[in-house]
């Protein structure tokens, strides 16, 4: 592959990851979504080493043994997704790809509170030490006296979940004979739930009404976990469109324009990412 065409499909990434996941973590700030402050796993400057370049730098590594360090011998993870946030929930550096050796680096940058994310790797969960906000990244965040910045690490490993494969919204609604044994109702609150034959009825009403949208990403993620993909990088995005959707009732004809969609857009658009395995779980062959 030249290197022109490599970094076409860089920026192709990244526009998918600006217009999808990452959109949430630009306009509510990886600290704030859905995580409370107290869960993110912060890392003390004075407990880091300090990068050469004196910027945020790091590696992504395979933690075999799920110690939460790199150990020597354990292998890194090249063409990770890393991004990197301040405290206001702007993006300031990335997305970038990890290189071949799985390190990142950043440019220095004033003191501050930062946050590294990284895409959770398809097949991969979050090591022992890691955090999973909404939107499908492993993130560490770092409070910073001076601009001398540090070296963060983020390591994963191998998904215990089956992963047999996403499915996409019109995979599940033209192939009725893959969804399983006792996936149905699908259930949002206790007056309201929807047999097999009306989610895929609305399947196929895709439109301008913002609940149709997420309820196709919401029964696609739903099917996509139930029958053993890893959910655990889209588990606070099902819960959130659950609790929207149950307020917001497929077919209340909601505006993409509104506030109310602008809230959830972000549970839709990692959803739609996880149901094409571009997230934890890899897609259907």
């Amino acid at each position: 592959m030249s290197q022109e065409v490599g970094q076409t499909e860089l920026k192709a990434k990244t526009q998918q990851l600006l217009d999808g996941p990452l959109k949430h973590i630009r306009a509510a700030a990886i600290a704030a979504a859905l995580l409370p402050l107290a869960s993110v796993a912060a890392t003390p400057a004075s407990a880091q080493n300090v990068c050469n370049s004196g910027g945020v730098c790091g590696t992504v590594y395979t933690d075999t043994n799920n110690n939460g360090i790199q150990d020597l011998g354990e292998p890194p993870i090249s063409l990770a997704t890393v991004i990197l946030v301040d405290s206001a929930g702007t993006v300031v550096g990335g997305p970038i790809e990890t290189n071949l050796d799985g390190t990142y680096a950043f440019g220095a940058l004033p003191p501050g509170t930062y946050t590294v994310g990284v895409v959770v790797p398809t097949g991969l969960q979050v090591n022992k030490s890691g955090v999973v906000d909404g939107a499908g990244y492993s993130v560490v965040t770092t409070t910073l006296a001076t601009a001398n910045l540090f070296s963060i690490d983020l390591g994963f490993v191998t998904s215990a979940a089956p992963n047999p494969g996403t499915g996409t919204p019109g995979y599940w609604k033209n192939h009725p004979e893959a969804w399983p044994a006792g996936a149905t109702p699908i259930v949002f609150s206790a007056t309201l739930s929807y047999t097999k034959p009306e989610a895929i009825a609305w399947l196929g009403k895709v439109g301008k009404d913002k609940t149709t949208t997420i309820f196709a990403s919401y029964v696609s993620a739903y099917l996509n976990t139930f029958i053993g993909n890893d959910a655990s990088c889209v588990s606070a995005a099902l819960a959130a469109a659950k609790t929207w959707l149950a307020a917001h009732p497929v077919g209340s004809n909601i505006a993409a324009s509104s506030t109310a969609w602008q809230q959830i857009e972000w549970a839709h658009q990692t959803m739609d990412a996880y149901n094409n395995g571009q997230l934890c779980a890899p897609h259907r062959q």
